[in-house]
């Protein structure tokens, strides 16, 4: 059986993709089309191919044989798949929820192969940089929770976007750095039309396709234009949101959660939410979390270093708010 290689890098880690199926891992929808909402490049800055030297941080070998209910573990070495996975790829209603899809289990496990071998973690985050004031506004929250909206409210106001999706970070001597993220986002259309009428055509140069449904309708957006060029931005100042916003909510209710201890655990929680969860593949194939408890002591650690240590972090807020006012009551 001949196996096809390929080597990949996500932020700093790098991994080995073996499979006697070159389909399944050089599929552009999943690792650089830009259009496809299942694409990687909605969770992580970009997923360059890279040359097999030495040895990568993970490996992911995937079998594919035709009839063989499938079977994926994981361990600290990589991943391991087997499977009529050419099946269940030509079957599967929502492709995100594949091998590679921007739901499936190797973001999650790139994510924790960050952690394992580069200390670097990773918020369930958008963050909008503030160049004039060297200030990073981290808004996080799981889906539905409204980071979007912030997100556009930012890009309204003239600030830059420097991750749609996961917000990276590593703590050090040096003070915390974070790490460029995606700058591809899905985005409702009714967002545009109706919440942010100006920032489709004005800020993103983009023309709004006419569709039935534009609350139900997402598209995929490349925000590039707006990103800032740096890659790292080191010590920042800091803004943390934790949104939830509501239609026809005129008055937001803004709370402050800038005590230490409880910060330290909404952002633990938060950042643990996708390396946590179990991971249900080709709506048929139950995967287990990638998280181990060395991973988690040293998450908390560093989340505890980040809100004590830093110094960096100038407010930390909850905000239950409308899409129009969702930045009112925040100092900003």
């Amino acid at each position: 059986m001949y196996l096809h290689k390929r080597a990949v890098r996500v932020v700093k880690a790098t991994f080995g993709l073996v499979s006697n199926n070159e389909a399944l891992i050089t599929n552009p929808e999943f690792f650089t089309s830009k259009e496809h909402i299942q694409c990687l490049l909605t969770d992580v800055h970009s997923v360059p191919e890279i040359p097999w030297l030495g040895s990568p941080d993970a490996c992911v070998h995937v079998l594919d044989v035709p009839g063989l209910p499938a079977h994926i573990r994981t361990d600290s070495g990589g991943i391991w798949a087997a499977g009529d996975f050419s099946a269940l790829d030509a079957s599967v209603k929502d492709r995100r929820y594949s091998l590679f899809g921007n739901l499936g289990i190797f973001f999650k496990y790139s994510m924790a192969t960050l952690e394992r071998h580069y200390g670097i973690h990773s918020f369930h985050a958008s963050a909008l940089y503030i160049p004039d004031r060297h200030e990073l506004v981290i808004v996080a929250g799981p889906p539905g929770a409204g980071k979007t909206v912030l997100l556009l409210s930012g890009l309204e106001r003239g600030w830059l976007l420097f991750s749609a999706e996961m917000t990276h970070f590593s703590v050090g001597p040096q003070g915390c750095t974070f790490y460029k993220g995606a700058l591809v986002d899905n985005i409702r259309i009714g967002n545009f039309l109706y919440d942010f009428p100006g920032v489709a055509e004005k800020k993103l140069g983009i023309r709004l396709p006419k569709v039935s449904d534009p609350w139900g309708t997402k598209i995929s957006v490349d925000l590039a234009l707006v990103s800032p060029k740096e890659d790292e931005i080191v010590n920042p100042a800091v803004t943390i949101i934790f949104p939830k916003i509501e239609a026809g909510r005129d008055t937001p209710v803004v709370q402050d959660i800038s005590e230490p201890c409880k910060l330290s655990l909404q952002l633990f929680n938060n950042a643990t939410e996708k390396i946590g969860a179990t991971t249900l593949l080709y709506e048929a194939v139950p995967v287990d979390t990638v998280d181990a408890p060395d991973l988690m002591r040293r998450r908390l650690e560093d989340i505890q270093t980040f809100v004590r240590s830093a110094g960096r972090i100038r407010q930390a807020k909850s905000t239950l708010a409308s899409a129009r006012n969702c930045l009112d009551g925040i100092d900003l």
